[in-house]
């Protein structure tokens, strides 16, 4: 029995040494594989990575820099580096980006620390582009502060200080310049006490000048204020009126249309007759063909000038003028005659015929020039008045106001109105009449012709 026993305990440990030897040879097995596959990979933390795509960026200097660093966008990991290399003198770095983060292309990145000393990383500063960098591509670079670079610096701002110490010390040094120091200072001393006993001095007549100068200020303001709220007024005025005659200002540029179309058919019409004048057609045409009659006619020409040799200096103006009342559907005619004694005065004789009154008014009127300013006074539209008138762009914009009816009440009558030359002899005319009163007040447009 004893013998049974002893071998059966020999051969148990047997087989626990031999179950140990194969635990031990499959342990040693799988840590050659495991080196060995961490030899041939490199970084096996590389498997576990997420997939993404690759980006790269130049830099003049990745100094700390090594591979498998961190790449932040906004503070926040997106990525690593996976490679840096040289490319024509400087650091290419390669950046493997997280798929599901898109990177706009204005971003730029850099070579960032954590704090002064901490280990190095690429920062990526967001763009605000919607376009975003796609792989392969090259994102900007921005160059990195490094405390080398600190340091050149601060030697360089320190030598900088030193260089300035010692100009400071050669300038003071002197006992020349030492005293002109101290008496700039004591003069310094001097003005500000002498500042100070005037200020104290002048006090209440300082109070007082600053006092007015803020009422002055406030006056103006107020004014300021006035004249704003009167424009702002008038402003309002102008558009109501635009508003209540926007239809009608419509109806009447029609009209002008139409009177425009009919002074082109006259022009053509002008310009057919003196086609017919130069063949020699009608009297005028044989007038100018046939040698005898254009000596007759010179002849009786040279009669009437010596006949009228008193009045050629006598300078006359004739003007014919329709205007049309749209509100009351009315046209006002005017003829008038303009006799210049002299370059400065004028007497002005026109016949009105007015479509209210049913009958024909006249107006005499006597006026002087003063450069672009022309006063005038007599009878008005067959009652006594008063007007003036204003020339502008070499007399080819003219502005009147006229004031006539002036036992009239509630009050007198006023009219304003602007003439343009479209031509040398057709004007265009627009106007407000009796404008002071808003039961009578009526805009009107029309056109006038005139000869010298």
């Amino acid at each position: 029995m004893a013998g049974r026993r002893g071998r059966s305990k020999t051969g148990s440990e047997d087989e626990r040494m031999k179950r140990e030897v194969r635990i031990g040879i499959f342990i040693g097995i799988a840590l050659l594989i495991l080196a060995t596959f961490i030899f041939i990979v490199g970084d096996i933390t590389v498997l576990f990575r997420k997939p993404g795509y690759v980006l790269y960026s130049l830099f003049d200097s990745t100094a700390g820099l090594e591979k498998r660093a961190v790449v932040r966008l906004a503070g926040v990991k997106v990525g690593y580096v996976k490679d840096i290399r040289l490319k024509e003198s400087r650091a290419e770095v390669v950046l493997v980006i997280d798929a599901d983060v898109k990177i706009p292309r204005d971003s730029k990145a850099t070579v960032a620390s954590l704090g002064l000393v901490g280990e190095k990383y690429v920062e990526i500063f967001p763009g605000n582009e919607r376009d975003f960098y796609q792989p392969e591509e090259t994102i900007g670079g921005l160059p990195s502060a490094s405390l080398d670079q600190i340091g050149t610096m601060l030697l360089s701002i320190g030598g900088e200080v030193q260089e300035l110490s010692k100009s400071l010390k050669n300038i003071l040094g002197e006992e020349e310049s030492q005293a002109n120091f101290r008496n700039a200072l004591q003069n310094l001393s001097s003005f500000t006490a002498d500042l100070k006993d005037f200020l104290g001095e002048n006090r209440n007549s300082l109070d007082q000048v600053i006092g007015n100068s803020s009422r002055a200020v406030q006056n103006f303001d107020q004014g300021v204020k006035e004249v704003s709220d009167k424009l702002e007024e008038l402003i309002f005025l102008l558009k109501d009126i635009a508003e209540e005659n926007r239809e009608e200002i419509k109806i009447n540029l029609k009209r002008i249309k139409e009177l425009v179309q009919q002074t082109e058919k006259s022009l053509k019409l002008l310009n057919d007759s003196l086609k017919k004048i130069n063949k020699g057609e009608g009297t005028l045409g044989k007038l100018i063909h046939q040698p005898d009659l254009y000596d007759k006619a010179e002849k009786a020409v040279d009669e009437t000038r010596e006949i009228l040799q008193p009045l050629s200096r006598l300078r006359y103006d004739v003007g014919l003028r329709t205007d049309y009342y749209p509100e009351s559907e009315w046209l006002k005619g005017y003829l008038s005659l303009i006799l210049w004694p002299d370059s400065t005065k004028f007497f002005l004789a026109e016949i009105v015929r007015d479509p209210w009154q049913d009958k024909f008014t006249y107006s005499a009127q006597a006026g002087v020039r003063w450069g672009d300013f022309v006063p005038r006074a007599g009878i008005i539209e067959s009652s006594f008045g008063a007007g003036v008138d204003y020339y502008l762009a070499q007399d080819r914009l003219r502005l009147s106001l006229e004031s006539f009816s002036l036992n009239r009440r509630p009050r007198p009558h006023f009219r304003f109105w602007t003439q343009y030359a479209l031509y040398k002899y057709f004007y265009l005319v627009l106007g407000v009449d009796d404008f002071t009163l808003a039961s009578t007040r009526e805009v009107f447009f029309g056109l006038s012709f005139r000869f010298q």
